[in-house]
């Protein structure tokens, strides 16, 4: 008997025009891959009997589901899981960046960068002692607690470190090549390869930012039919079962 319980990596990337993958990433720990397979038919009743047995059943479609849980906050993932693309920032200065017209007790403003160092304020021309608020330096904000004396527009002056961000919902439906490299711990963790040629990623369902537990991203997408590869060849045109 051959039982099969997996473990092993996942590695997701975009393909070519022609259908063939162009440098797959591996997408960190996956607790959870599930790919679910489905058809559509047409079944016909016959009409002389008296009992209308159905004496034929036709496919009309074909389709596949993935499904997938990320555990790993990296940037591939974060682009998959919300149509984003990702911008490099790299450390420098900015000047006198306007910051609100009106300073106010306990309220939250927001500097354009994060990771901030040597933040200067200024009330109009007038520098504001650094007594009067708070720099919340990684996040990139502040907060004033003594506004006396503090009149006129608020600009910031500051130095910022390399991050990266992720913008949500920049970039179209990706299809993605999905490859499972593993081991079927059942069976003398003999190695077994699964290839979805062609997965369309929806959105993240949410994102539990604040939970007691590690936050997770649940991907699921339809798998598509990928007519670069003929319906009868030995790839398929949805995926393939690779046992090794």
């Amino acid at each position: 008997m051959a039982y099969f319980s997996g473990q092993g990596r996942v590695f997701i990337g975009a393909r070519d025009t022609n259908g063939n993958p162009q440098g797959l990433v591996f997408v960190g720990n996956v607790p959870d891959l599930k790919v679910s397979l489905s058809v559509e038919t047409l079944e016909h009743q016959e009409s002389q009997s008296g009992q209308r047995l159905t004496d034929l059943q036709l496919i009309k479609t074909k389709k596949g589901e993935f499904a997938c849980t990320l555990e790993e906050l990296i940037q591939t993932n974060l682009e998959l899981s919300l149509y984003g693309s990702t911008t490099a920032v790299t450390s420098g200065t900015v000047t006198d960046e306007p910051v609100i017209a009106t300073a106010e007790l306990g309220k939250l403003y927001l500097l354009g960068k994060q990771n901030v160092s040597s933040v200067v304020i200024k009330a109009g021309a007038t520098t504001v002692t650094n007594t009067k608020y708070t720099v919340n330096a990684k996040h990139g904000s502040i907060q004033f607690t003594d506004i006396t004396g503090v009149t006129g527009a608020i600009t910031a002056s500051y130095s910022y470190g390399a991050s990266s961000a992720t913008a949500m919902f920049t970039q179209p439906l990706p299809e993605r090549w999905v490859r499972f490299e593993g081991l079927n711990t059942a069976d003398a963790n003999k190695e077994v390869v699964i290839d979805l040629y062609r997965v369309a990623i929806n959105p993240a369902k949410d994102l539990s930012v604040i939970g007691t537990d590690l936050m997770k991203f649940e991907l699921s997408g339809q798998v598509l039919a990928d007519l670069t590869k003929p319906a009868a060849g030995a790839l398929g045109q949805f995926g393939r079962i690779v046992l090794l």
